[in-house]
């Protein structure tokens, strides 16, 4: 009951903070958008002393990272200091997927993700300038955590890792959404993009500890 309790309370928040950043408030975006990932590091907890794993404890303060990446981005004059947030985040969440079966080195996965990670790349390559160092060191990081979310899929086809594999592809999408309207051309559907799939993803990760821990 307290999972559905909070995964409704999470949806409506996250509902209520893009509502507010559509209509930029920015004072009501400022308190739903920190809230919305304060409730899923709640449900984090409540899956943890549930059903206790080291990949939820990981989880678990992968997400104060994120939260704290959450606080700078509201201002983006503060987005080195998010970048570097969500960067030690996804450095947190490929070593909780690793600690579930350990570190897979399938390189057929990774080649394909580097070669959308550099075509990527190139698209963005003229707008960064002084970005472009750390720019490339996020993007390495984040298709290492997307490479070890597939590794599990290809070492156990259950749908827990079939929608977990979904949800690191999901924040890779929202990252990507997030630089293109930062950097090269801004637009007005990018933070409904950016939000929804950055929650959907981590509320994944979230709820895999669950049915992790059960293993």
């Amino acid at each position: 009951m307290t999972l559905i309790i909070l995964s409704t309370a999470i949806l409506i928040s996250a509902i209520i903070a893009i509502f507010y950043r559509q209509k930029q408030n920015n004072k009501m975006f400022s308190v739903f958008k920190p809230l919305t990932t304060i409730l899923i590091i709640a449900l984090a907890v409540v899956i943890h002393q549930e059903s206790a794993s080291t990949y939820s404890q990981l989880m678990i303060a992968s997400l104060f990272f994120a939260l704290i990446g959450d606080i700078f981005l509201i201002n983006k004059k503060y987005f080195l200091q998010g970048l570097t947030s969500f960067l030690i985040a996804h450095i947190g969440f490929t070593i909780g997927f690793t600690s579930v079966f350990g570190f897979s080195w399938e390189w057929l996965p990774l080649f394909f993700l580097l070669l959308v990670g550099g075509v990527y790349f190139n698209v963005l390559r003229k707008h960064l300038f002084k970005m472009t160092i750390p720019v490339i060191v996020y993007i390495v990081v984040i298709l290492i955590m997307n490479w070890q979310a597939i590794g599990l899929l290809l070492l156990d086809q259950s749908l827990i890792f079939m929608i977990l594999a979904f949800g690191s592809l999901s924040f890779t999408f929202s990252d990507a959404v997030l630089a293109y309207d930062m950097f090269k051309k801004p637009f007005r559907m990018a933070e409904i993009l950016i939000l929804s799939s950055y929650w959907i993803a981590i509320y994944i990760f979230t709820l895999a500890g669950w049915f992790i821990g059960l293993k």
